[in-house]
C-alpha cells in the first residue's frame, strides 16, 4: 500500500474560523471540525476500455482485496478525474473477509486507484475510520459535490445497529460531510452541514448553474416493517423523496425546502418530488443531463425486478415515466439486485453519448463471492434541451 499524506489530528469548533478564513462563509453551521486520518491507496488497476463491459469487471480481479462493493456513486472533478465511493466492501484479510464500510475510488483516465483506512494487514473504512466500530456504528457514503472552494465534499449517513446481529435492525442517525482534496486525495477533514437530520439531505445531489439540490430518501432498510414476512423498510418514509436547495456550492448553507409550490425553510414542509404510487421504497439518484432532470430508481429495492427512469424540466417534478427496464440477477434463486445509481464522468464532454446506470447485486445470504459487484448498463440521453421560457410555463423561473 502506497501512503498518500497525513493530515495532523485536531479538533476545533465552527467558531475557529477566523474573518480572514476563507473557508468561513462556505463552511457555516459546521458544528465541528476534525482533521483527518491518512488516505491509503490499496492498490490501482487499469481497464481496457469504459465500456459497461469493462467496468462490470472492475472488481473481477479483487484488487486491494476487494472481493466485491455495492452503492456505487460518482463525481465527476474538475481536472477531469471521477471520484467514486462504495459502501460495505468487502475485504480479504489475512485472517479472512471482512466488511470496510466504505471506500473511496479515483479514476484517471482508465485506471482506478482503490481508497481505503488502516493498513495493508488491517484495512479500514476510508471515510470516519476513528468514528467507526465495525457493525455496531459505521459510516455509509451519500452522494457527494464539488464546493464552491473547489473541494469535495462527500456526505455521509452514520448508522447504529440495534439489533442483534448486523443490519437487522440498522437506524440512520444523522447526515455528516467528508471533505477531500481533489489534487492529493486526502480526506481532509470530518463535520457536518446545516441539515444533519436522519432525513438525509445529501442522498442524492445534483446542481444546476445556481443552485445545489440536496435530494433526501430515509435510507431505513434493515429491521422495520414486513416486506414478505421479512423485517425490511421503514414504510412510513422509503416511499418518500424530497429536496432542498441551497446556493450553487454552499454546502453548508441551511437548505430551503420544497413545499410543493414554494421553497420554505421549514423541512417539515418538504412534500414528495417522485411518484409515490405502485411502490414501497424509492431509493431513487437524481441527475441533470442535457437540460432534464433525469431519476434511476430500483424499484423496490431487494424485492423488485425493474429499474425506472423518470424525466422532468426541473428538479422538482413532476417526473413522467420514460423507461422501464428488467434488473437482471447473477443467478435464479439466491441472488438480488438492488440501487440503482448514474454513473458520470465517462462522457462528460459527450453530450449525445449514451449516459451509463450501474446496478447493485448480491448473494440472499450474503456470503462473499463474485456476485456482490456492481454491473452497469447504458441509457440514451435525453434530446431534448427545455428552455427557460419552456420552464416558466411550467411555473418554474427560479
Amino acid at each position: 500500500m502506497l501512503l498518500v499524506g497525513v493530515i495532523a489530528v485536531g479538533l476545533t469548533g465552527s467558531s475557529a474560523a477566523g474573518a480572514d478564513d476563507p473557508d468561513e462563509v462556505l463552511t457555516v453551521g459546521r458544528a465541528s471540525l476534525v482533521r483527518a486520518d491518512a488516505t491509503y491507496i490499496a492498490d490501482t488497476f487499469c481497464l481496457p476500455d469504459l465500456s459497461v463491459q469493462s467496468l462490470s469487471t472492475m472488481f473481477d480481479t479483487e484488487p486491494g482485496g476487494i472481493i466485491g462493493a455495492d452503492y456505487p456513486r460518482t463525481l465527476a472533478l474538475p481536472n477531469g478525474n471521477v471520484l467514486w465511493t462504495f459502501q460495505d466492501a468487502r475485504v480479504r484479510t489475512p485472517t479472512g473477509a471482512r466488511y470496510v464500510h466504505n471506500i473511496g475510488m479515483m479514476q484517471v483516465g482508465a485506471c482506478f486507484s482503490i481508497l481505503v483506512g488502516g493498513s495493508s494487514s488491517s484495512p479500514q473504512a476510508w471515510l470516519f475510520p476513528d468514528q467507526t466500530a465495525p457493525q455496531f456504528r459505521w459510516f455509509w457514503p451519500l452522494d457527494a459535490e464539488m464546493g464552491a472552494d473547489g473541494q469535495i465534499y462527500v456526505f455521509s449517513v452514520e448508522m447504529n445497529e440495534r439489533g442483534d446481529g448486523y443490519l437487522t435492525r440498522a437506524e440512520p442517525g444523522g447526515t455528516f460531510v467528508a471533505r477531500v482534496d481533489p489534487d492529493n486525495w486526502n480526506v481532509e477533514w470530518y463535520g457536518t452541514p446545516a441539515d444533519t437530520s436522519n432525513d438525509l439531505y445529501g442522498w442524492s445531489i445534483e446542481s444546476d448553474d445556481e443552485w445545489t439540490y440536496l435530494f433526501a430518501h430515509c435510507h431505513r432498510q434493515f429491521g422495520w416493517d414486513p416486506i414478505f414476512d421479512i423485517p425490511a423498510h421503514d414504510r412510513s418514509c422509503s416511499d418518500r423523496v424530497t429536496v432542498g436547495r441551497v446556493p450553487l456550492g454552499a454546502l453548508f448553507e441551511p437548505p430551503t425546502y420544497w413545499a410543493g409550490s414554494s421553497w420554505s425553510p421549514d423541512r417539515s414542509r418538504a412534500q414528495p418530488v417522485i411518484p409515490r404510487s405502485g411502490r414501497f421504497t424509492s431509493p431513487t439518484q437524481i441527475v441533470e443531463k442535457n437540460g432534464r432532470w433525469l431519476a434511476v430508481t430500483k424499484l423496490d429495492d431487494w424485492w423488485g425486478s425493474e429499474i425506472l427512469i423518470e424525466s422532468a424540466v426541473h428538479p422538482t417534478g413532476p417526473y413522467t415515466t420514460v423507461e422501464r427496464r428488467r434488473a437482471t440477477t447473477k443467478c435464479e434463486v439466491d441472488c438480488n439486485t438492488y440501487f440503482a445509481s448514474w454513473i458520470e464522468g465517462q462522457n462528460a464532454d459527450r453530450p449525445n453519448d449514451p449516459m451509463i446506470i450501474s446496478l447493485s447485486h448480491n448473494r440472499w445470504d450474503g456470503e462473499p463471492s463474485h456476485i456482490y459487484r456492481p454491473t452497469y448498463d447504458v441509457v440514451a440521453p435525453p434530446a431534448d434541451q427545455p428552455t427557460v421560457a419552456m420552464r416558466c410555463s411550467l411555473g418554474h423561473c427560479d
